[in-house]
């Protein structure tokens, strides 16, 4: 089955929490806690060698391993194993409907869920302001994201015609594809594949399922047709004599009205124009006359193929990479003097253990050096409001 859609929940590891311990247990002097180690992230990484999400369509959920908690004496804890999770080149990756990449190179690895930072042991809070911390960070925690993945084949040539046009029969003639075929419309529900070769190097085809009009605007499978032309070089329009529906001219029309409509960078594609079933006695002297069935002018096509130089040759799309996934955000929620501080830079503030004067102390540091001080003042705090950051409360002094 081919699958060029999935859904996915992706869930990062946690880090690990650092350790508060001492060189001196009677003093408390020399503090040599460890730090944990960090979360496992998630990536997607290309691989030619498949050509659908049909690897992990049945798991759609996948989790990286968590940090481990650091030990006493130096002793860190292991970061856990980065997770990879292969797909195919020409794959768009989206949060929230947004895209965030599309990959379109081989063998490209693309970070999408960071794992949580391992929390440092005293030892790494040792500072001028408190040379001797009784106190640790606790370990981020896992990072959750449901991410779509849209797949655009990557390919050499698509051939692109009506439903019953004789597509399947064409690629199955002049590669070693398996395309199932039949005597009736709509046979084809799926892109097949095959390989042709050629003179040049092996050229990677495919054969789209059949074009209605409409296609540009979502009618019948329209956008799953349509998204797979942006990444091939070579269009072959299959016209059908038989279609009772559409002449020739109709048929040569409607393929170029819905195709350019959808994105009118596609009409830079060199095109072939081919007429199928000479077999049936239907020729046109305008166009290639082939018969896929019979393999009548076949060769001609291929002759045609071979004129290109796909080396030369460009898709009309490129990889596109947003390279940051997250910021270090906070949010504030204000109800009379009260305000309410959520978000990853408030957790990071916040993540300690240990001592309590030391926890507040470090705390109201990290605080005062966020950008959240300044945002509450635009916001029109007053001195003596109440702060709540994530479960630390405290009043607010300018």
């Amino acid at each position: 089955m081919f699958v060029d859609n999935v859904e996915l929940s992706l869930l990062s590891g946690a880090g690990g929490s650092g350790s508060i311990s001492f060189k001196s247990k009677g003093t408390k002097s020399s503090p040599n806690g460890g730090s944990g180690g960090d979360g496992g992230s998630i990536y997607f990484k290309t691989d030619k060698k498949i050509y659908d999400f049909s690897s992990i369509y049945s798991n759609s959920s996948f989790k990286a391993e968590n940090g481990e908690d650091a030990g006493k004496d130096f002793q860190d804890g292991k970061s856990g194993k980065d997770l990879f999770i292969s797909i195919p080149i020409g794959t768009s990756i989206l949060i929230n409907n947004e895209k965030v990449a599309e990959i379109l190179e081989e063998d490209v690895s693309y970070l999408i869920c960071e794992g949580g930072k391992g929390g440092k042991g005293n030892k790494e809070l040792i500072s001028k302001r408190n040379p001797n911390p009784k106190i640790s960070e606790s370990g981020e925690k896992r990072k959750k994201i449901n991410v779509s993945l849209q797949l655009s084949l990557i390919t050499d040539i698509a051939i692109l015609g009506l439903p019953n046009s004789g597509k399947s029969t064409l690629i199955k003639t002049i590669t070693n594809s398996n395309a199932k075929t039949g005597s009736y419309p709509f046979t084809t529900i799926s892109p097949n594949l095959g390989v042709f070769e050629s003179k040049q190097k092996n050229l990677l085809i495919c054969d789209l399922p059949g074009l209605i009009e409409g296609a540009s605007e979502g009618v019948g499978m329209g956008d799953s047709i349509l998204k797979h032309l942006k990444n091939t070089k070579v269009l072959i329009m299959l016209l059908d004599p038989s279609n009772e529906e559409y002449n020739l001219e109709e048929q040569l029309k409607l393929i170029e009205s819905e195709i350019y409509k959808h994105n009118k960078e596609l009409s830079k594609i060199p095109v072939i124009k081919v007429v199928n079933k000479s077999d049936l006695g239907f020729e046109n002297n305008n166009y290639l006359n082939i018969s896929a069935k019979s393999s009548h002018g076949i060769d001609k096509l291929i002759e045609n193929i071979e004129e290109f130089e796909f080396s030369k040759l460009n898709t009309v799309n490129k990889s596109f990479e947003k390279i940051s996934l997250e910021n270090e955000d906070f949010s504030i929620k204000r109800e009379n003097d009260r305000w309410e501080i959520t978000g990853q830079l408030a957790e990071r503030i916040t993540n300690l253990n240990g001592n309590e004067y030391d926890v507040f102390n470090e705390i109201s540091y990290r605080f005062e050096k966020s950008g959240i001080p300044a945002e509450l003042e635009d916001m029109g705090i007053n001195k003596g409001d109440l702060i709540k950051l994530n479960n630390s409360e405290f009043e607010y002094e300018k």
